[in-house]
């Protein structure tokens, strides 16, 4: 005969609770690392293209162009995967890389384009400039030209021994700015010039004919 107060000292069957990849995890983490994979391959890739001869060459930009989109969608995957399962931590944290690298790389780009769109704009004015420079008609500071405004409101420009520099930007206090720079001889990694009368530039890459962007 069976009471019913016979199984009252079973134990309870134990409930199986589905394992969530928490930030602290090891799935957490390799999540996490996944996502923010892609931006980083991305980012070493940006900055190999902004060294000569890929500095905005169609190659280096279709690469970054693709490899953004691959970081893009690598992102989408893993923080859908961590909402399906949970992982709210995951989650946010791959939402919050994915964001913060999107920002930089969408104002690097527009910076990217701008620079280029300038140079093209003023060729002619720059090549004219340049040539004065290898001539050796200019020199300390300049007077901008007319057709070189535009390019060049503050007319912050002169002619070194090492550059002769065009100033594009600087701030309100005029203690930092940026230009194009151009050079006779290829810059080094050493390379230092004034590009505001508080700030010291180096030549990041080369935009063509010896003219380089200097920030």
């Amino acid at each position: 005969m069976t009471f019913l107060w016979d199984g009252a000292d079973e134990p309870a069957p134990a409930v199986r609770v589905k394992p969530r990849a928490v930030l602290r995890s090891r799935r957490g983490l390799l999540q996490v690392g996944l996502g923010g994979l892609g931006w980083l391959l991305l980012a070493l890739l940006w900055s190999f293209t902004q060294t000569s001869p890929y500095g905005g060459s169609l190659l280096g930009l279709a690469l970054v162009l693709v490899l953004f989109v691959i970081a893009a969608l690598e992102s989408t995957v893993v923080i859908l995967v961590a909402c399906v399962r949970g992982s709210w931590g995951v989650a946010l944290v791959s939402l919050a890389l994915a964001a913060t690298a999107i920002v930089v790389a969408t104002r690097q780009a527009s910076q990217f384009d701008y620079v280029d769109n300038q140079y093209r704009i003023h060729r002619a004015a720059l090549a004219e400039l340049a040539e004065d420079y290898r001539a050796g008609r200019l020199h300390d500071m300049l007077t901008v030209p007319a057709d070189l405004r535009s390019l060049c409101p503050s007319g912050f420009a002169y002619a070194g021994q090492e550059a002769l520099f065009v100033q594009m930007w600087q701030n309100w206090r005029a203690e930092s700015g940026t230009g194009l720079g151009y050079f006779t001889r290829p810059p080094t990694a050493d390379t230092l010039i004034a590009t505001a009368d508080g700030d010291n530039g180096r030549p990041k890459r080369e935009v063509g004919d010896g003219w380089w962007w200097v920030a």
